[in-house]
Protein backbone atom coordinates (compact mmCIF):
# COMPACT_ATOMS: atom_id res chain seq x y z
CA UNK A 1 0.00 0.00 0.00
CA UNK A 2 1.52 3.90 -1.16
CA UNK A 3 0.41 6.60 0.66
CA UNK A 4 0.05 10.10 -2.09
CA UNK A 5 3.19 11.40 -2.84
CA UNK A 6 1.38 14.42 -0.24
CA UNK A 7 1.24 12.32 2.77
CA UNK A 8 4.93 10.67 1.89
CA UNK A 9 7.58 11.28 4.19
CA UNK A 10 10.72 11.43 2.74
CA UNK A 11 12.83 10.55 5.80
CA UNK A 12 14.99 7.08 6.35
CA UNK A 13 14.07 4.04 8.39
CA UNK A 14 16.50 2.17 10.66
CA UNK A 15 16.67 -1.51 9.03
CA UNK A 16 15.41 -4.02 11.66
CA UNK A 17 18.80 -4.49 12.49
CA UNK A 18 19.84 -1.00 13.65
CA UNK A 19 16.77 -0.83 15.53
CA UNK A 20 16.81 -3.42 17.23
CA UNK A 21 19.53 -1.59 19.52
CA UNK A 22 16.36 0.82 19.95
CA UNK A 23 14.25 -1.78 21.44
CA UNK A 24 16.95 -3.17 23.74
CA UNK A 25 17.72 0.03 25.62
CA UNK A 26 17.33 -0.12 29.11
CA UNK A 27 19.30 0.65 31.91
CA UNK A 28 20.88 -2.82 32.33
CA UNK A 29 21.35 -2.75 29.09
CA UNK A 30 23.09 0.68 27.26
CA UNK A 31 23.40 0.41 23.81
CA UNK A 32 26.31 2.89 22.73
CA UNK A 33 29.63 2.88 21.87
CA UNK A 34 33.01 5.31 23.09
CA UNK A 35 36.02 5.96 21.49
CA UNK A 36 38.83 7.89 22.95
CA UNK A 37 41.16 9.47 20.43
CA UNK A 38 44.31 11.06 22.27
CA UNK A 39 46.40 13.96 20.83
CA UNK A 40 49.71 14.86 21.60
CA UNK A 41 49.26 18.96 22.04
CA UNK A 42 52.68 19.19 23.33
CA UNK A 43 54.00 20.95 20.59
CA UNK A 44 50.35 22.51 19.36
CA UNK A 45 48.84 24.38 22.40
CA UNK A 46 46.42 25.62 20.21
CA UNK A 47 45.05 22.59 20.26
CA UNK A 48 43.68 22.24 23.41
CA UNK A 49 40.16 24.37 22.53
CA UNK A 50 38.10 26.38 24.35
CA UNK A 51 34.12 25.58 24.30
CA UNK A 52 33.74 27.88 21.69
CA UNK A 53 36.52 26.85 19.74
CA UNK A 54 35.41 22.61 19.92
CA UNK A 55 31.70 24.43 18.88
CA UNK A 56 33.04 25.92 16.19
CA UNK A 57 35.44 23.28 15.23
CA UNK A 58 32.65 20.27 15.81
CA UNK A 59 30.15 22.59 13.86
CA UNK A 60 32.42 22.57 10.76
CA UNK A 61 32.51 18.49 10.46
CA UNK A 62 28.67 17.78 11.19
CA UNK A 63 27.99 17.11 7.71
CA UNK A 64 30.19 14.15 8.19
CA UNK A 65 27.44 11.67 9.89
CA UNK A 66 23.80 12.19 9.87
CA UNK A 67 23.30 10.78 13.36
CA UNK A 68 25.08 14.13 13.93
CA UNK A 69 22.07 16.52 12.70
CA UNK A 70 19.15 14.04 12.89
CA UNK A 71 17.26 11.82 16.00
CA UNK A 72 15.88 8.84 15.97
CA UNK A 73 12.21 9.42 16.07
CA UNK A 74 9.60 6.56 17.04
CA UNK A 75 6.68 5.60 15.24
CA UNK A 76 3.44 6.25 16.65
CA UNK A 77 2.28 2.87 18.52
CA UNK A 78 5.48 0.89 17.13
CA UNK A 79 3.68 0.47 14.10
CA UNK A 80 6.61 0.84 11.95
CA UNK A 81 10.79 0.85 12.65
CA UNK A 82 11.84 4.08 14.09
CA UNK A 83 13.11 6.61 11.53
CA UNK A 84 16.17 9.47 11.06
CA UNK A 85 14.44 12.43 11.86
CA UNK A 86 16.24 16.13 11.01
CA UNK A 87 15.77 18.24 13.95
CA UNK A 88 14.60 22.14 13.39
CA UNK A 89 16.07 22.47 17.56
CA UNK A 90 19.36 21.02 17.17
CA UNK A 91 21.30 23.05 19.61
CA UNK A 92 25.33 22.01 19.30
CA UNK A 93 25.67 23.01 23.03
CA UNK A 94 24.15 19.86 24.00
CA UNK A 95 26.59 17.71 22.79
CA UNK A 96 29.73 19.30 22.65
CA UNK A 97 32.15 19.76 26.30
CA UNK A 98 35.03 20.87 27.06
CA UNK A 99 36.95 19.53 30.67
CA UNK A 100 40.43 21.16 31.55
CA UNK A 101 42.03 18.22 33.59
CA UNK A 102 44.84 19.37 36.40
CA UNK A 103 45.43 16.32 37.96
CA UNK A 104 48.52 14.39 36.13
CA UNK A 105 47.86 10.10 36.05
CA UNK A 106 45.04 8.00 34.52
CA UNK A 107 42.67 8.30 37.57
CA UNK A 108 42.15 12.00 36.66
CA UNK A 109 40.17 10.58 33.39
CA UNK A 110 39.38 7.04 34.41
CA UNK A 111 36.55 9.06 36.53
CA UNK A 112 35.07 11.31 33.61
CA UNK A 113 35.11 8.66 31.14
CA UNK A 114 33.71 5.87 33.73
CA UNK A 115 30.75 8.50 33.93
CA UNK A 116 30.05 8.67 30.46
CA UNK A 117 30.21 4.73 30.09
CA UNK A 118 27.30 4.05 32.28
CA UNK A 119 25.59 6.85 31.70
CA UNK A 120 22.41 6.44 29.46
CA UNK A 121 22.01 8.67 26.35
CA UNK A 122 18.86 10.85 25.50
CA UNK A 123 17.67 9.19 22.51
CA UNK A 124 15.43 12.31 22.08
CA UNK A 125 18.06 14.53 20.69
CA UNK A 126 20.87 13.23 17.52
CA UNK A 127 22.41 10.35 19.87
CA UNK A 128 26.13 11.63 19.84
CA UNK A 129 28.09 13.37 22.21
CA UNK A 130 31.87 14.95 21.75
CA UNK A 131 33.95 15.39 25.42
CA UNK A 132 37.30 17.55 25.09
CA UNK A 133 39.42 16.91 27.66
CA UNK A 134 42.78 18.96 27.97
CA UNK A 135 45.49 18.96 30.00
CA UNK A 136 46.10 14.88 30.46
CA UNK A 137 49.57 14.40 31.46
CA UNK A 138 51.84 11.51 33.52
CA UNK A 139 49.77 8.53 31.40
CA UNK A 140 51.97 5.50 31.74
CA UNK A 141 52.14 4.73 28.00
CA UNK A 142 52.00 8.45 26.51
CA UNK A 143 54.24 10.99 27.16
CA UNK A 144 53.75 14.67 26.55
CA UNK A 145 50.98 16.34 27.03
CA UNK A 146 47.54 14.90 25.55
CA UNK A 147 44.24 16.16 24.67
CA UNK A 148 41.45 13.44 24.87
CA UNK A 149 38.61 13.73 22.42
CA UNK A 150 35.85 11.01 23.43
CA UNK A 151 33.34 10.25 20.77
CA UNK A 152 29.92 8.69 22.32
CA UNK A 153 27.65 7.63 19.70
CA UNK A 154 24.53 4.77 20.11
CA UNK A 155 25.25 1.27 18.39
CA UNK A 156 21.57 2.10 16.29
CA UNK A 157 24.08 4.30 14.38
CA UNK A 158 27.04 3.12 13.73
CA UNK A 159 29.31 -0.30 14.71
CA UNK A 160 32.95 -0.34 15.04
CA UNK A 161 33.97 -0.12 11.73
CA UNK A 162 31.63 2.17 10.75
CA UNK A 163 32.70 4.66 13.93
CA UNK A 164 36.46 3.79 12.79
CA UNK A 165 35.19 5.21 9.88
CA UNK A 166 33.34 8.46 10.99
CA UNK A 167 36.60 9.06 12.66
CA UNK A 168 39.00 9.17 10.11
CA UNK A 169 36.56 11.50 8.94
CA UNK A 170 35.92 14.22 10.88
CA UNK A 171 39.95 14.06 12.28
CA UNK A 172 41.29 14.36 9.01
CA UNK A 173 41.38 17.88 8.98
CA UNK A 174 38.30 17.87 5.89
CA UNK A 175 35.26 20.43 6.94
CA UNK A 176 32.06 19.32 5.71
CA UNK A 177 29.55 21.41 6.85
CA UNK A 178 26.18 20.07 7.46
CA UNK A 179 23.42 20.33 5.14
CA UNK A 180 19.98 21.85 6.17
CA UNK A 181 17.21 19.05 6.23
CA UNK A 182 13.78 20.87 6.91
CA UNK A 183 11.32 19.27 8.84
CA UNK A 184 8.03 18.14 7.37
CA UNK A 185 5.15 19.98 8.16
CA UNK A 186 2.69 17.73 10.12
CA UNK A 187 5.61 15.11 10.44
CA UNK A 188 3.75 12.72 13.13
CA UNK A 189 0.50 12.63 10.98
CA UNK A 190 2.34 11.95 8.19
CA UNK A 191 5.12 9.31 10.06
CA UNK A 192 1.78 8.18 11.47
CA UNK A 193 -0.16 7.54 7.94
CA UNK A 194 2.92 6.11 7.00
CA UNK A 195 3.47 3.30 9.23
CA UNK A 196 -0.24 2.64 8.92
CA UNK A 197 0.08 2.09 5.44
CA UNK A 198 3.37 -0.41 5.60
CA UNK A 199 1.72 -2.82 8.50
CA UNK A 200 0.39 -4.96 5.24
CA UNK A 201 3.77 -4.76 3.47
CA UNK A 202 5.56 -5.52 6.79
CA UNK A 203 2.92 -8.32 7.71
CA UNK A 204 3.83 -9.90 3.62
CA UNK A 205 7.45 -9.60 3.79
CA UNK A 206 7.57 -11.45 7.09
CA UNK A 207 4.87 -14.26 5.92
CA UNK A 208 7.01 -15.23 3.11
CA UNK A 209 10.10 -15.36 4.74
CA UNK A 210 8.91 -17.43 7.26
CA UNK A 211 9.33 -21.04 4.74
CA UNK A 212 12.54 -19.63 3.38
CA UNK A 213 14.21 -19.37 7.01
CA UNK A 214 12.79 -22.57 8.73
CA UNK A 215 14.55 -24.19 5.33
CA UNK A 216 18.11 -22.29 6.02
CA UNK A 217 17.45 -23.09 9.90
CA UNK A 218 17.51 -27.05 8.77
CA UNK A 219 19.78 -26.61 6.14
CA UNK A 220 22.53 -24.92 8.95
CA UNK A 221 21.46 -28.13 11.23
CA UNK A 222 22.30 -30.80 8.73
CA UNK A 223 25.47 -29.05 7.34
CA UNK A 224 26.68 -29.12 11.79
CA UNK A 225 25.26 -32.45 11.78
CA UNK A 226 27.75 -33.62 8.96
CA UNK A 227 30.68 -32.07 10.60
CA UNK A 228 31.43 -28.80 8.98
CA UNK A 229 31.60 -27.30 11.97
CA UNK A 230 31.63 -28.07 16.12
CA UNK A 231 28.54 -26.97 17.50
CA UNK A 232 29.68 -23.64 19.98
CA UNK A 233 26.03 -22.97 21.56
CA UNK A 234 26.41 -25.05 24.49
CA UNK A 235 25.30 -24.53 27.88
CA UNK A 236 28.00 -23.47 30.43
CA UNK A 237 28.01 -22.83 34.24
CA UNK A 238 27.62 -19.10 34.83
CA UNK A 239 30.20 -17.11 36.61
CA UNK A 240 29.67 -13.56 38.56
CA UNK A 241 29.94 -11.43 35.71
CA UNK A 242 26.65 -12.98 33.85
CA UNK A 243 24.67 -11.73 36.75
CA UNK A 244 22.67 -7.72 36.67
CA UNK A 245 25.06 -4.65 36.02
CA UNK A 246 24.89 -2.36 39.31
CA UNK A 247 25.17 0.84 36.56
CA UNK A 248 28.71 1.18 37.95
CA UNK A 249 31.83 0.94 35.63
CA UNK A 250 35.32 1.00 35.57
CA UNK A 251 38.09 0.37 32.92
CA UNK A 252 41.59 0.17 32.66
CA UNK A 253 43.83 -0.87 29.54
CA UNK A 254 47.36 -2.34 28.98
CA UNK A 255 49.75 -2.13 26.17
CA UNK A 256 51.41 -5.22 24.92
CA UNK A 257 54.06 -5.58 22.02
CA UNK A 258 52.93 -6.55 18.64
CA UNK A 259 56.61 -8.02 18.10
CA UNK A 260 56.06 -10.71 20.82
CA UNK A 261 52.10 -11.10 20.02
CA UNK A 262 53.68 -12.02 16.87
CA UNK A 263 55.90 -14.51 17.73
CA UNK A 264 53.28 -16.30 19.87
CA UNK A 265 51.09 -16.09 17.09
CA UNK A 266 53.36 -18.09 14.33
CA UNK A 267 54.22 -20.74 17.52
CA UNK A 268 51.00 -22.34 16.37
CA UNK A 269 50.16 -22.52 12.49
CA UNK A 270 46.95 -21.01 11.37
CA UNK A 271 46.47 -19.23 14.80
CA UNK A 272 45.98 -15.44 14.22
CA UNK A 273 45.94 -12.52 16.45
CA UNK A 274 42.28 -12.53 17.67
CA UNK A 275 42.85 -16.16 18.83
CA UNK A 276 46.08 -14.51 21.33
CA UNK A 277 44.34 -12.17 22.27
CA UNK A 278 41.24 -15.07 23.17
CA UNK A 279 44.13 -17.31 24.76
CA UNK A 280 45.46 -13.80 27.47
CA UNK A 281 42.11 -13.00 28.39
CA UNK A 282 40.77 -17.12 29.15
CA UNK A 283 43.81 -17.45 31.19
CA UNK A 284 43.41 -14.19 33.26
CA UNK A 285 39.81 -14.64 33.65
CA UNK A 286 40.13 -18.52 34.76
CA UNK A 287 42.86 -17.31 37.01
CA UNK A 288 40.99 -14.60 38.54
CA UNK A 289 37.54 -17.07 39.54
CA UNK A 290 39.58 -19.28 40.97
CA UNK A 291 41.44 -17.17 42.93
CA UNK A 292 38.35 -15.97 44.28
CA UNK A 293 37.22 -19.37 45.12
CA UNK A 294 34.63 -19.91 42.01
CA UNK A 295 36.61 -21.82 39.73
CA UNK A 296 34.97 -22.19 35.97
CA UNK A 297 32.80 -24.71 36.46
CA UNK A 298 33.50 -25.75 32.71
CA UNK A 299 35.57 -24.39 29.84
CA UNK A 300 34.63 -20.45 29.70
CA UNK A 301 33.38 -18.81 26.18
CA UNK A 302 33.98 -15.66 24.71
CA UNK A 303 30.96 -13.96 22.62
CA UNK A 304 33.41 -12.27 19.58
CA UNK A 305 31.86 -10.10 17.15
CA UNK A 306 32.53 -10.70 13.60
CA UNK A 307 32.01 -8.11 10.70
CA UNK A 308 30.09 -9.52 7.64
CA UNK A 309 30.80 -6.54 5.64
CA UNK A 310 33.82 -8.81 3.32
CA UNK A 311 31.04 -11.57 3.04
CA UNK A 312 27.45 -9.94 2.82
CA UNK A 313 25.94 -6.57 1.58
CA UNK A 314 23.20 -6.22 4.43
CA UNK A 315 21.58 -2.53 4.16
CA UNK A 316 22.24 -1.37 7.68
CA UNK A 317 25.03 0.72 9.67
CA UNK A 318 25.56 -2.71 11.81
CA UNK A 319 26.88 -5.64 9.93
CA UNK A 320 27.71 -7.38 12.85
CA UNK A 321 27.06 -11.52 13.84
CA UNK A 322 28.54 -13.23 17.04
CA UNK A 323 31.17 -15.81 17.60
CA UNK A 324 30.98 -18.13 20.17
CA UNK A 325 34.62 -19.22 20.81
CA UNK A 326 35.41 -21.98 23.48
CA UNK A 327 38.64 -20.46 25.15
CA UNK A 328 39.82 -24.33 26.62
CA UNK A 329 40.87 -22.83 29.55
CA UNK A 330 40.54 -26.57 31.62
CA UNK A 331 43.90 -27.00 29.48
CA UNK A 332 46.97 -25.84 31.21
CA UNK A 333 49.62 -25.70 28.29
CA UNK A 334 49.63 -22.34 26.98
CA UNK A 335 50.46 -23.47 23.30
CA UNK A 336 47.98 -26.19 23.56
CA UNK A 337 45.38 -24.23 24.53
CA UNK A 338 46.20 -21.65 21.94
CA UNK A 339 46.06 -24.22 19.44
CA UNK A 340 42.39 -25.31 20.67
CA UNK A 341 41.11 -21.61 20.39
CA UNK A 342 42.55 -21.35 17.28
CA UNK A 343 40.82 -24.70 15.96
CA UNK A 344 37.39 -23.02 17.66
CA UNK A 345 37.80 -19.97 16.18
CA UNK A 346 38.24 -21.34 12.48
CA UNK A 347 35.39 -23.08 13.24
CA UNK A 348 32.84 -20.70 13.98
CA UNK A 349 34.01 -18.70 11.23
CA UNK A 350 32.73 -21.40 9.03
CA UNK A 351 29.52 -21.79 10.73
CA UNK A 352 28.89 -18.39 10.89
CA UNK A 353 30.11 -18.52 6.47
CA UNK A 354 27.77 -20.91 5.71
CA UNK A 355 25.25 -19.68 3.29
CA UNK A 356 22.46 -21.39 5.11
CA UNK A 357 23.55 -19.57 8.73
CA UNK A 358 24.05 -16.35 6.66
CA UNK A 359 20.34 -17.12 5.82
CA UNK A 360 18.90 -17.38 9.52
CA UNK A 361 21.45 -14.60 10.68
CA UNK A 362 19.42 -12.11 8.28
CA UNK A 363 15.84 -13.17 8.74
CA UNK A 364 16.07 -10.02 11.37
CA UNK A 365 15.69 -8.04 8.50
CA UNK A 366 11.82 -9.43 7.76
CA UNK A 367 11.07 -8.89 11.25
CA UNK A 368 8.32 -6.73 12.04
CA UNK A 369 8.50 -4.15 14.54
CA UNK A 370 6.12 -5.30 16.93
CA UNK A 371 8.14 -8.46 16.97
CA UNK A 372 11.58 -7.13 17.92
CA UNK A 373 9.53 -5.19 20.48
CA UNK A 374 7.81 -8.20 21.97
CA UNK A 375 11.59 -9.80 21.97
CA UNK A 376 13.04 -7.30 23.53
CA UNK A 377 10.42 -7.05 26.70
CA UNK A 378 11.33 -10.96 26.70
CA UNK A 379 14.90 -10.25 26.79
CA UNK A 380 14.25 -7.18 29.83
CA UNK A 381 12.09 -10.00 31.82
CA UNK A 382 15.42 -11.75 32.26
CA UNK A 383 16.52 -12.07 35.52
CA UNK A 384 20.08 -12.96 35.39
CA UNK A 385 20.74 -15.52 37.94
CA UNK A 386 24.05 -16.70 37.57
CA UNK A 387 22.75 -20.13 39.03
CA UNK A 388 21.20 -20.89 35.63
CA UNK A 389 23.58 -22.07 32.67
CA UNK A 390 25.23 -19.57 30.35
CA UNK A 391 26.54 -19.58 26.34
CA UNK A 392 28.80 -16.85 26.79
CA UNK A 393 30.78 -15.62 29.71
CA UNK A 394 32.65 -12.48 28.35
CA UNK A 395 33.04 -10.31 25.17
CA UNK A 396 36.27 -10.11 23.85
CA UNK A 397 36.21 -7.83 20.46
CA UNK A 398 39.02 -6.52 17.83
CA UNK A 399 37.68 -3.22 16.95
CA UNK A 400 39.71 -2.10 13.81
CA UNK A 401 40.57 1.71 15.35
CA UNK A 402 44.03 3.68 14.75
CA UNK A 403 45.15 7.09 15.01
CA UNK A 404 47.39 6.37 12.36
CA UNK A 405 47.43 10.06 10.11
CA UNK A 406 44.37 11.45 12.57
CA UNK A 407 45.12 15.02 13.49
CA UNK A 408 43.62 17.74 15.75
CA UNK A 409 43.51 20.61 14.74
CA UNK A 410 47.64 19.96 13.77
CA UNK A 411 48.14 17.86 17.23
CA UNK A 412 48.85 14.09 15.62
CA UNK A 413 46.94 11.15 17.10
CA UNK A 414 48.84 9.28 19.84
CA UNK A 415 46.88 6.15 20.52
CA UNK A 416 43.11 5.27 20.66
CA UNK A 417 40.65 3.26 23.03
CA UNK A 418 37.42 2.31 22.47
CA UNK A 419 34.79 0.64 25.02
CA UNK A 420 31.21 -0.34 25.57
CA UNK A 421 29.39 -0.12 28.92
CA UNK A 422 29.04 -3.50 31.25
CA UNK A 423 25.18 -4.72 30.62
CA UNK A 424 23.52 -7.27 32.18
CA UNK A 425 24.85 -10.95 31.39
CA UNK A 426 27.80 -9.50 30.25
CA UNK A 427 29.77 -7.40 33.13
CA UNK A 428 33.40 -8.06 31.60
CA UNK A 429 33.98 -6.60 28.32
CA UNK A 430 37.61 -6.32 26.16
CA UNK A 431 38.32 -4.37 23.67
CA UNK A 432 41.44 -4.76 21.10
CA UNK A 433 42.74 -1.67 19.16
CA UNK A 434 46.06 -0.65 17.57
CA UNK A 435 48.79 1.06 19.42
CA UNK A 436 51.33 3.59 18.22
CA UNK A 437 54.44 1.82 17.46
CA UNK A 438 52.86 -1.62 16.17
CA UNK A 439 51.96 -2.58 19.87
CA UNK A 440 48.18 -3.30 20.51
CA UNK A 441 46.09 -1.77 23.23
CA UNK A 442 43.70 -3.90 25.28
CA UNK A 443 40.95 -1.96 27.15
CA UNK A 444 39.10 -3.61 29.84
CA UNK A 445 35.76 -2.67 31.18
CA UNK A 446 33.87 -4.22 34.55
CA UNK A 447 30.95 -3.65 36.54
CA UNK A 448 32.46 -2.60 39.38
CA UNK A 449 30.41 -4.47 42.03
CA UNK A 450 31.51 -7.95 40.88
CA UNK A 451 35.22 -6.86 39.44
CA UNK A 452 36.48 -4.09 42.55
CA UNK A 453 40.28 -4.76 42.04
CA UNK A 454 40.26 -4.39 37.99
CA UNK A 455 43.88 -3.72 38.60
CA UNK A 456 44.64 -6.92 39.52
CA UNK A 457 42.60 -8.43 36.44
CA UNK A 458 45.08 -6.20 34.95
CA UNK A 459 48.28 -7.76 36.14
CA UNK A 460 46.74 -11.29 35.59
CA UNK A 461 46.22 -10.69 31.98
CA UNK A 462 49.52 -9.37 31.73
CA UNK A 463 50.76 -12.80 33.63
CA UNK A 464 48.33 -14.02 31.01
CA UNK A 465 50.85 -13.16 27.70
CA UNK A 466 53.82 -13.65 29.78
CA UNK A 467 52.78 -17.17 29.78
CA UNK A 468 52.16 -17.86 26.23
CA UNK A 469 55.55 -15.34 25.13
CA UNK A 470 57.53 -17.65 27.41
CA UNK A 471 56.23 -21.15 25.57
CA UNK A 472 57.05 -19.20 22.29
CA UNK A 473 60.31 -18.57 23.20
CA UNK A 474 61.08 -21.77 24.64
CA UNK A 475 59.29 -24.04 22.16
CA UNK A 476 62.16 -22.01 19.37
CA UNK A 477 64.62 -22.49 21.79
CA UNK A 478 64.18 -26.42 21.84
CA UNK A 479 63.14 -26.24 18.48
CA UNK A 480 63.44 -23.68 15.74
CA UNK A 481 61.80 -25.83 13.27
CA UNK A 482 59.29 -27.74 15.23
CA UNK A 483 55.48 -26.16 16.04
CA UNK A 484 52.68 -26.36 17.87
CA UNK A 485 50.48 -28.91 15.26
CA UNK A 486 46.86 -27.06 15.08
Amino acid sequence: MRLPSKFAVQLARLSPRDADFIYNEADGHLGHLIGVYFFDTSQRPESEFSREQAVEWVTARLGHHRMFTHKVGRSPLGLDHPYWMPVNDFDIRDHVHVTDLTEPGWASLEKPLSALMTSRMDLTRPPWELHFFNGIEGLDDLDGRLTAVVLKSHHSAADGIAIRMLGESIFSGEERAARHVPVPRLLKVRVLLESLASIPSQMFRFARSVPGNRAAQRAANAAQSAGEWVESLNERPATRFNGKVSGSGTLQQLTLPGAVIGRVKHAVPGATVNDVLLAIVGGALSRYLTENGEPPGGSLVAMVPRSMRKVEEWQSANQLVTLSVDMHTSVAAPLERLALIAESSRSEKVRTSHPATRRVDAAIETAPAFLLRFIAFARSRNSHDVTRPRYQHTMVSNIPLSVEGLTLNGAPGAAVLATQPPVDGDGLRHFMVAAAGGGLTLNVIADTATMPDLHHYIELLRASFDDLAAAAAMQTADSPDQEVAS
